[in-house]
């Protein structure tokens, strides 16, 4: 009986391809909106950036700095994390102290980035809208190719 119990607890299960996609999309989707929150704290929002674009006094690279960081790291922790789900197979026991320090790391600082979340006093809701679902979108794209390249077939 301790045999059985023993052998069964280092048999590895191999996680479907789908759920580690899925997973991989979500954690990369929810990094690039906690930029995308860090960013419009500080001074780098999706809208107010625009007015600046065709200017001659202003570098159009702070324009687009927030989109290519945004889609950047959207696919580097989608891809991290595609990676780490299809290379490490269940069960993972032996990671249990570092699956929780990391969730906590994780935890305070989507807390820290929630309190700086507030809506842009100088630009309207609907831009700031349509603005903050295109960067999301844009990231969930980035998140399905770093998935996607990082999965061994």
């Amino acid at each position: 009986m301790v045999t059985d119990r023993a052998t069964a607890a280092t048999v590895s299960t191999l996680l479907p391809h789908t759920l580690i996609y899925l997973t991989a999309l979500t954690c990369g989707v929810l990094a690039a909106l906690a930029l995308l929150i860090y960013l419009d704290q500080a001074g780098y929002g999706l809208i107010g950036l625009w007015g600046n674009l065709f200017s001659s006094e202003a570098l159009q690279l702070r324009t687009a700095g927030p989109w290519s960081a945004t889609a950047g790291l959207a696919f580097v922790v989608s891809g991290a994390t595609a990676a780490a789900l299809a290379r490490l197979p269940l069960p993972w026991s032996q990671f249990r102290v570092f699956r929780w320090a990391t969730a906590t790391v994780i935890l305070f600082v989507l807390a820290h980035v929630g309190h700086l979340a507030a809506a842009p006093a100088d630009v309207s809701a609907g831009a700031n809208l349509a603005a903050t679902l295109a960067a999301l979108g844009l990231a969930a794209v980035m998140a399905g190719f770093g998935a996607y390249f990082t999965v061994p077939r």
